[in-house]
C-alpha cells in the first residue's frame, strides 16, 4: 500500500461493512480483490475529510434531523483495486443476473456502463472516493438511516435528486450531501451513497494495489 494510504481500522470511529467482500452485492458475488481478511484504506485527506463528517454528525440538531442517537459513519467501500473495476466490467458483459430482483429489477446490468451507474475506470480506485450512510448504534443491532434505497440499488430510485421515494429518505440525502460537502466531498447525480474528495491528492492515477490484510 502506497504511503500516502492509510487503513480504516479500528482506530477509527466508522462502521467498517465492505458489502463487495460477500455475496449481498449487486454482483451476488465477491468482487474481485475482495477477501473476508481485507481491510478499508483511502488516502490520507479522504480519512481526515471523514473523521471532520464524524464530528459533525455528533451534533445534537443533525442528529435530531437524522433521527437517530448515536451516530456513526458507515464505510460500505472505499479504495476499489482497478482489477476489481475490470471484474465488473467482464460481469456487466456476461449472462449472470443472480441478484437483478434485489438490486436492479428495472434496468438491463449491460446498460450500466451507459447509465453511468459502473464505469470501467472507477473514482474508488484513486483511493480518495467512499460510499457511505449513517447509522444509529444507540439500539442492540445497528441501524441504518433510511435512504430510501438499500445500497447499489441500480435505479432512477437510489438518484440524490429523485422525489419519488420517502419525505424523510429525501431529506436524509440532502442532509448527507450537504455534510459530505462541507466535509470536501462531492456527489455523483446517479448514487446517493457516492462520494469523492473534491482535492483528492491523485485525479489521474487508478491504483491496482492489493488491499492490506487484517
Amino acid at each position: 500500500m502506497p504511503d500516502s494510504f492509510v487503513t480504516l481500522g479500528d482506530e477509527t470511529p466508522f462502521i467498517i461493512d465492505l458489502k463487495y467482500t460477500s455475496d449481498d452485492n449487486l454482483m451476488g458475488r465477491p468482487l474481485a480483490g475482495y477477501t473476508p481478511d481485507i481491510q478499508a484504506c483511502l488516502t490520507l485527506p479522504a480519512l481526515q475529510g471523514l473523521l471532520k463528517l464524524h464530528e459533525y454528525i455528533q451534533d445534537a440538531d443533525v442528529k435530531k434531523a437524522f433521527n437517530i442517537r448515536e451516530p456513526r459513519v458507515l464505510i460500505l467501500d472505499s479504495y476499489r483495486p482497478q482489477r476489481a473495476s475490470e471484474d465488473f466490467w467482464q460481469w456487466a458483459h456476461s449472462s449472470c443476473d443472480k441478484n437483478k430482483s434485489d438490486y436492479y429489477p428495472n434496468i438491463d446490468k449491460a446498460d450500466f456502463f451507459k447509465l453511468g451507474y459502473i464505469v470501467r475506470r472507477s473514482s474508488h480506485s484513486r483511493g480518495s472516493t467512499v460510499d457511505c450512510n449513517i447509522v444509529d448504534v444507540s439500539g442492540s443491532q445497528i441501524k441504518a438511516v433510511d435512504m430510501g434505497t438499500c445500497f447499489d440499488f441500480m435505479d432512477v430510485l437510489s438518484h440524490p435528486a429523485n422525489t419519488q421515494v420517502s419525505t424523510q429518505a429525501y431529506q436524509n440525502r440532502q442532509l448527507l450531501q450537504r455534510l459530505m460537502r462541507e466535509c470536501g466531498f462531492v456527489g455523483i447525480e446517479q448514487e446517493w451513497w457516492h462520494f469523492s474528495l473534491i482535492d483528492e491528492p491523485f485525479p489521474d492515477t487508478y491504483f491496482d494495489f492489493p488491499f492490506p490484510k487484517r
